[in-house]
């Protein structure tokens, strides 16, 4: 029989990551690996799994899932992430799809934002891939926005059953996870042209436009409003991060 491994990388996530192991119990096994916790995530980690490594840099993303997958043990690979939950149904599709033929996966993730559920705004549906076996591929070396590489010709399966997925409570931890990723983001684009402010008010509005009326955002009412407005704040921010870094102001 095939083994499942369900591996999870993490920084300080003690608010809900006690949620996301409870939804992996069912595994073969949990990896955890930490880019150095100072809050209680390991603490209850150890309630749940004693495969526990700590990373002594951040590599970015997309390595740091290379480098978590490698301590799995399992055939196959379920990428985790600490604020997502396993549904009921979308863990019996993984136990039953992992006794066919290799193939990679993806399973339709439901977010919440400031605690309501997102079924707009392009967020939803939102597939995406993270059931693979472990020799067949892995991410790409993405500081951020990372991608699992899909072999050429390979069409990916779909799974049934829900990932639930809590992205910002608050505004603190939006503004949290953003400084993070926009850091990232323009470290790998500081080349790119052309980078000006204007370019990233331009864009900005686009991302509200497109966001808020094209992917029908103001169906998810005022939180549908705030997420695009967020998003155009998040934009310019990522183009003023450039023009910081290469020290054009």
């Amino acid at each position: 029989m095939n083994t499942i491994s369900i591996v999870i990388i993490v920084k300080n996530g003690e608010e809900f990551i006690e949620k996301a192991l409870k939804s992996s119990t069912w595994a073969n096994e949990i990896i955890i690996l930490d880019s150095g916790s100072n809050d209680n995530t390991l603490k209850v980690a150890k309630k749940y799994t004693d495969n526990i490594h700590i990373s002594d840099s951040w590599p970015g993303f997309g390595i740091q899932r290379q480098n978590a997958q490698k301590l799995a043990s399992s055939d196959w690979i379920f990428m985790l992430d600490a604020d997502e939950v396993i549904s009921e149904e979308l863990k019996n599709s993984i136990k039953e799809s992992t006794k066919g033929e290799f193939s990679v996966y993806q399973v339709n993730r439901l977010s919440k934002a400031f605690g309501i559920e997102i079924k707009h705004s392009g967020w939803h549906p939102d597939w995406i891939n993270r059931l693979y076996p472990k020799n067949f591929t892995t991410y790409n070396d993405a500081l951020v926005h990372e991608t699992l590489i899909i072999p050429k010709n390979h069409l990916p399966k779909k799974l049934y059953g829900i990932l639930h997925h809590e992205t910002y409570q608050n505004m603190k931890d939006y503004y949290q996870k953003m400084s993070l990723y926009i850091d990232a983001w323009s470290t790998e684009n500081i080349n790119k042209k052309p980078n000006g402010v204007l370019i990233g008010f331009l864009r900005g509005t686009w991302a509200f436009f497109k966001m808020y009326i094209i992917k029908l955002g103001f169906l998810d009412g005022k939180v549908g409003f705030i997420l695009a407005l967020l998003r155009l704040e998040t934009t310019v921010m990522k183009y003023v991060d450039i023009n910081t870094k290469n020290k054009k102001f």
